[in-house]
């Protein structure tokens, strides 16, 4: 019996340990929080996401393999996913708002460093500009984190909104990393800078799609026929490419937002 007696402990044990990992995961998954305190919870989540994106392109910068832009295009593509978190909020409490809390805290750093600091050696507008300009944080990083917070707040869960975020945070944000490294065929519209016809296509227009069904899985919401998708991201290339200065965030955010319902009655599923 003593030497028996480990063995027929074993299964006992391997049994626990079973019932243990069962019930930690459907605490995982079905956790007992109030409502408040699980959005919260959600929104410390989304500053550490991002926050973890801020350190990796403080640290990126060092590595020989790495372009000037680079940076500036993870933390776009990070903010802009942390999308991904919107359906752990819990929208029976108002404070499902507190999803647009970090994209309104990262608008509000803009515009101070921007109008106010005016620091070149600020390590945020070395991280978002192209030339060292605090001046370019009203530019595009400002846009693109005030589109956010509109949309977490107006557009909540919606399908415009994963839509918006697939041309801005990756279509927009790409586009300009493969044009550098890959961009062989410039062209220049009428009060444009300069872009690529990879940059266009491969980033804005497939980066587009790809975000659509991407953001659409991931956070749940039903996919739209792939022809819609073809369309939106159509309108984010050609809307991207034309756009004059620095205001290509803007323009597309504000197209895109326009045709949203005219897309969906000329191409009905």
């Amino acid at each position: 019996n003593l030497c028996s007696s480990p063995k027929s402990s074993q299964p006992r044990r391997l049994d626990l340990k079973v019932a243990w990992m069962a019930l930690l995961r459907d605490y995982l998954r079905h956790p007992e929080l109030p409502p408040l305190w699980n959005n919260v919870g959600c929104a410390i989540l989304t500053m550490l996401f991002v926050k973890a994106a801020l350190e990796a392109a403080v640290r990126i910068p060092t590595m020989p393999v790495v372009k000037r832009q680079e940076p500036r295009i993870l933390v776009h593509l990070v903010v802009s996913s942390s999308i991904i978190l919107w359906p752990l909020y819990d929208t029976t409490d108002w404070s499902w708002r507190l999803n647009a809390i970090v994209p309104a805290v990262l608008a509000t750093r803009m515009v101070y460093k921007g109008i106010f600091l005016r620091d070149p050696d600020d390590l945020e507008v070395q991280i978002m500009s192209r030339s060292f300009s605090p001046l370019e944080l009203l530019g595009g990083p400002l846009q693109l984190f005030g589109v956010l917070v509109w949309l977490g707040l107006a557009r909540f869960m919606t399908v415009e909104a994963l839509i918006l975020v697939a041309a801005l945070g990756i279509g927009d944000s790409i586009a300009p990393w493969i044009g550098m490294r890959f961009g062989r065929h410039v062209y220049r519209m009428p009060f444009a800078k300069a872009k690529t016809m990879e940059g266009s296509v491969c980033g804005v227009f497939l980066g587009t799609i790809s975000g659509c069904y991407f953001y659409s899985y991931v956070m749940g919401i039903a996919f739209l026929p792939l022809r819609m998708f073809l369309a939106y991201a159509a309108i984010a290339a050609v809307v991207e490419g034309t756009s004059p200065g620095n205001v290509d965030n803007l323009t597309v955010a504000l197209a895109l937002h326009l045709s949203m319902d005219r897309v969906q009655s000329w191409l009905p599923s």
